[in-house]
């Protein structure tokens, strides 16, 4: 009688939350969240797990594979369940802005309270044919801004937007090159919102996220390439940082370091995901540096040859 109790109630919380309410669809333009410390986003969840994330509003979000059910409440009543069946202490799962965050320990609650199954694995078996290579891997690379979104304007006059977009499509191309399978999130001039970029690298089960953009300081002094991962990140996606900041470093590049920011793109992709700031626009040097197609080359080649060797597990 319990158990038929708790599955009337948890189908009914999904027919709420698949119905969507005052708010669902707001976008939030911002290119920053601010997680709640100890908290993992549902998409980051989901790929630990295998899953995708079916339906997400101001309600909640659902969260499935071949096997299993999970529905995710956020507060002031947040809860859990999966399959039906509660898991988790009540509480802490947070909605910030258009995305919700879940303990750790309510994280770590669901995994075993799976149902055995066929789960989707993280990346698709794709069949091999004689007449083609092997590929490493699934990469989705993110030019930054584009459109009536220009980014960050260079003391020179020159456009984020357009220094990204050319390092981007050197960077693809070098991907492909050495056996990577790469998809674009933009090819050209365009604006894609930041939750289409996380959307479009859910869709197309990508194994690598990496956006690329570059930097803007007041103090014009600042240079140097940054690599910023989510600060709940997966160890895998700080390995792929450490492999794109040692290729980098290898140039001669002033590094400022690996760091941790919940950049949209970065807590909504389901895949290991890190975001390169080339450098700085608001520098005079670095500016005209990356204007020059040699240097931006060099650069697009070494975040490349990073992403080659964490494919190749070196």
């Amino acid at each position: 009688m319990r158990h038929h109790v708790l599955m009337t109630i948890w189908l009914a919380l999904g027919m709420l939350s698949a119905a969507g309410c005052t708010g669902q669809g707001q976008r939030f333009d911002g290119d920053r969240v601010t997680a709640p410390l100890g908290t993992i986003s549902i998409y980051q969840l989901a790929g630990s797990l295998g899953m995708d994330v079916a339906a997400e509003s101001p309600c909640g979000a659902t969260l499935r594979d071949s096997a299993n059910t999970v529905m995710i409440y956020p507060d002031p009543d947040g809860q859990a369940y999966v399959n039906g069946v509660p898991v988790g202490r009540p509480g802490g799962i947070k909605l910030v802005g258009d995305t919700l965050f879940v303990p750790r320990a309510t994280a770590e609650a669901i995994r075993p309270a799976l149902a055995r199954g066929a789960r989707r694995p993280m990346t698709p078996a794709r069949p091999v044919r004689s007449a083609r290579p092997v590929r490493l891997g699934r990469v989705v690379i993110d030019p930054g801004h584009g459109g009536q979104d220009p980014g960050a304007i260079s003391v020179l006059g020159t456009h984020e937007k357009s220094i990204v977009l050319a390092a981007s499509l050197t960077a693809a191309a070098a991907l492909e090159d050495g056996g990577g399978e790469v998809l674009l999130t933009r090819g050209d001039d365009r604006y894609v919102p930041l939750n289409d970029r996380a959307e479009f690298s859910n869709r197309s089960r990508a194994d690598l996220f990496v956006s690329i953009h570059a930097d803007s300081a007041e103090n014009a002094s600042a240079c140097g390439f940054t690599i910023y991962v989510a600060r709940s990140c997966s160890d895998e996606s700080l390995r792929l940082a450490e492999a794109i900041e040692r290729r980098m470093n290898a140039l001669g590049i002033a590094s400022r370091g690996i760091r941790r920011a919940d950049y949209r793109v970065l807590v909504r992709t389901n895949c290991p995901a890190v975001l390169v700031e080339l450098g700085y626009l608001s520098n005079r040097g670095e500016a005209a540096r990356l204007a020059r197609r040699e240097y931006r080359d060099a650069l697009a080649g070494a975040v490349a040859a990073g992403v080659l060797d964490h494919l190749r597990g070196r």
